[in-house]
């Protein structure tokens, strides 16, 4: 039917389009405050948030740690790596070395009691203040810091104490004054300190001591180690072999460790141990799939590997801060904060989770959460493209700076891209909910920082981080140019993914080892309810893909990549799937050779105000309550589904400037680089037919109760008549929106046209 002026409503209220502000909220808005990173009543300098670094800032010293980097001295102990109840939150590529456990008392220990954030120092006129930040605090008495001061600046043995007492053992680290604090008190050199100068806060999880010593403009070298404590005894608690409800674990019977979980001022801390290099990392990999003992491997990927050997050794002298006083008394500022090069980055979330860690659910709670980035050594702060690169299953944000560094270079030196690598709240949440959300607070704290171009911004992952890759381009295609995923699944569930690959085996193994929907006994690894990411392939449309898999990949059957590729075909756009007979899962981080991927994620731009958007809305997919709603891209906003119907497709063309679909081509053919490879796909070409120019809209509608369609931004002019054909399996209510407000207009299951006129 036709009709003019079809029924509506409009009003004057501008509200920003999807085309405006693609992305999630978590991509916008200010910085929070969370309370750890407040400053009470004497303390104003702003957090560094780069991890192992320091600065002088008006009169003021201030560390910044790195987080869940507690995990205490290298005891070579199996037992610690799986608190009791828990399914343990460290993945076979991403342990930490050191085996500490916290007590299982999660309701005041977290399993993250200990955990260092930040310590500041100033001399006052009474003396010197100190302030120490914990990432996590329930319980203000169940940690204890110990301070240790050299007035000498030297580190030499002769000049102070090594055992500072309190149950802590030879330390290496010699010290003239030991100032220990429990939250609720402190002592120094043995003297309780009066009340009046110990105070806790345990909304900002802070502890601040000030001390009667006068260091005047001297330099003097500060010690900082945490532990629990134990008020009854008033020393740490010492490390059983297996931990408590009370007690905690971790070392071997008969070993002798102290009882320190997390030590200050570790400005080298290496971002993997040496016995990760290029020589060694293949036969240990191979080692751990054969053993299957996460053990093997997987050491010192969360920047504690030098402080859990350290702490074994029972000498952690190099880790100090000479703190000068005389550049505090002068208000010097002076930040020591590396540009360029991998940095370990914090940020602030504006979400609330709780504290510490959640092992039932891989989940790393805290308001402050680590990610990592890789600035190229030619940054100049002029806008740089980005390359947004996620982490495996099991594995955390150091892992391409430890397994992959060729990649890096690739990538962020070679292409000249900032590589952010979010940590995405855990080891293995499949980047959904807070997994999802940390990638864009993540990316939305990088750009505080540095100059990111928009326009160039790529998506790629490994893995779990290659499944992250599909999914998450599928439901932001107007943030990403391209996708490049490597051994990725296009489900959680590559059993059921595959579809049929390992279906043939007997369900005895399929269920015991991988166990299709909801993970096995031997690997649970799987949520319970797998997103598709073949459910929303519709929306790849302006995005191309190219995608790596083994032909010998017991862990991602080729036939579920198959099928994806396939489903990207049926729809005419373009992808590479390569097929490598003889790689398995582990294999291309072996080989870490990437070029041709680095020349794909560079080439492309994002696409903005496409005149053809197709987009599946899938509700299962959203999480509303942190803000994550997958409903529209582009200049089609608020999918809402029909009843009954499980998604919601809008697929629209704008004929503003006439509109042919490209026409396609597919192609096939073999590779030798980085291996030999089977690569087929489908590329596009100039339209064989163009349809003229006029102002209308074309829409297909499959399940969809209503939609926002951004006029001005779909380039078509709302000061003339819009002519809307629309083909629909359902009635539907259609707003068209710009800058004349909104204008609701009902369309009836099947087709139909109308005459819109909207006026200014």
């Amino acid at each position: 039917m036709s009709a003019d002026d079809a029924g509506g409503s409009t009003d004057g209220d501008r509200v920003p389009s999807r085309a405006s502000r693609p992305g999630p909220d978590a991509l916008y808005g200010e910085t929070p405050v969370p309370p750890q990173l407040e400053n009470g009543e004497g303390w104003a300098a702003e957090p560094i948030l780069v991890s192992g670094c320091d600065a002088y800032v008006d009169g003021e010293y201030l560390y910044q740690d790195f987080v869940y980097d507690d995990h205490g001295a290298d005891s070579r102990s199996l037992a610690s790596r799986r608190p009791s109840g828990g399914e343990g939150m460290w993945g076979p590529f991403a342990q930490p070395t050191g085996d500490y456990h916290y007590p299982n008392d999660a309701d005041r220990y977290a399993y993250n009691a200990a955990d260092l954030l930040e310590f500041r120092a100033r001399p006052t006129e009474a003396g010197v203040a100190y302030r120490v930040t914990l990432n996590t605090m329930l319980d203000p008495e169940a940690v204890g810091v110990a301070i240790g001061i050299d007035t000498s600046g030297t580190g030499d043995p002769e000049g102070g104490r090594t055992d500072w007492g309190y149950g802590l053992g030879d330390l290496g680290s010699p010290a003239d004054h030991v100032l220990v604090t429990w939250g609720t008190g402190a002592e120094l050199d043995g003297e309780p300190i009066d009340d009046g100068n110990v105070s806790v806060d345990v909304e900002r999880n802070q502890i601040e001591v000030e001390v009667p010593l006068s260091p005047g403009e001297e330099t003097w070298r500060h010690y900082c180690l945490t532990g629990l404590w134990d008020a009854g005894q008033g020393t740490f608690r010492q490390v059983a072999v297996s931990p408590t409800e009370t007690r905690p674990g971790g070392r071997r019977s008969g070993q002798d460790l102290p009882p320190v979980f997390n030590v200050g001022f570790r400005f080298d801390e290496p971002v993997a141990p040496p016995d990760l290099d290029p020589v060694s990392l293949p036969r240990k990999l191979f080692d751990a799939v054969d053993a299957g003992l996460p053990s093997v491997l997987g050491t010192g990927n969360w920047r504690e590997h030098d402080q859990a050997i350290a702490l074994a050794e029972r000498d952690v002298s190099e880790f100090h801060a000479d703190v000068d006083f005389g550049k505090l008394r002068a208000g010097v500022t002076e930040r020591n904060v590396p540009e360029t090069g991998y940095l370990s980055l914090l940020y602030p979330s504006r979400y609330d989770f709780g504290e510490g860690v959640d092992p039932s659910e891989d989940l790393l709670e805290g308001r402050i959460q680590p990610y990592g980035a890789y600035v190229p050594s030619d940054y100049d702060g002029s806008e740089t493209p980005l390359t947004v690169l996620l982490h495996s299953l099991g594995n955390c944000f150091s892992q391409y700076a430890v397994y992959t560094p060729n990649l890096l270079r690739e990538v962020g030196e070679k292409q000249g891209s900032i590589v952010l690598m979010p940590q995405a709240r855990g080891p293995g949440l499949w980047y959904r909910r807070e997994g999802e959300l940390d990638v864009f607070e993540a990316w939305r704290d990088l750009e505080s920082r540095f100059a990111v171009d928009r326009d160039r911004v790529s998506l790629a992952g490994y893995s779990m981080g290659g499944y992250g890759t599909l999914i998450l381009a599928a439901q932001y295609p107007d943030l990403f140019s391209s996708g490049f995923s490597v051994v990725g699944p296009p489900t959680e569930d590559p059993v059921e993914g595959a579809t049929g690959g390992w279906l043939s085996l007997p369900s005895t193994i399929t269920g015991d080892l991988l166990g299709g929907q909801g993970g096995g006994r031997l690997l649970s690894i799987f949520s319970e309810r797998p997103d598709d990411a073949r459910h929303v392939t519709d929306n790849l449309r302006h995005v191309p893909m190219l995608i790596w898999n083994g032909g010998s990949d017991v862990l991602v059957p080729v036939l579920g990549p198959l099928s994806y590729a396939r489903s990207l075909r049926e729809h005419g756009y373009r992808h590479e799937l390569d097929v490598f007979p003889l790689e398995g899962h582990l294999t291309f981080a072996l080989r870490d050779r990437w070029d041709r991927a680095g020349r794909f994620l560079d080439a492309g731009i994002v696409t903005r105000n496409p005149d053809r958007v197709t987009y599946r809305h899938v509700p299962e997919f959203d999480h509303p309550e942190v803000g994550l709603v997958h409903d529209g891209a582009y200049w089609v906003d608020d999918i809402d589904i029909a009843a009954d119907a499980h998604s919601a497709l809008v697929d629209a063309v704008s004929l503003a400037d006439g509109y042919g679909d490209p026409a396609t081509d597919e192609f096939s053919g073999f590779g030798s680089r980085p291996s030999p490879y089977k690569r087929s796909g489908l590329v596009w070409e100039s339209p064989d037919d163009i349809r003229p120019a006029e102002n209308a809209l074309d829409l297909r509608l499959e399940g969809a109760a209503a939609a926002t369609l951004w006029v001005e931004e779909a380039g078509l002019d709302p000061n003339e008549p819009l002519t809307l054909r629309v083909d629909s399996d359902t009635p539907a209510t259609l707003t068209l929106a710009g800058s004349f407000g909104r204008h609701d207009v009902e369309v009836s299951a099947g087709e139909s046209e109308q005459t819109v006129r909207l006026g200014v």
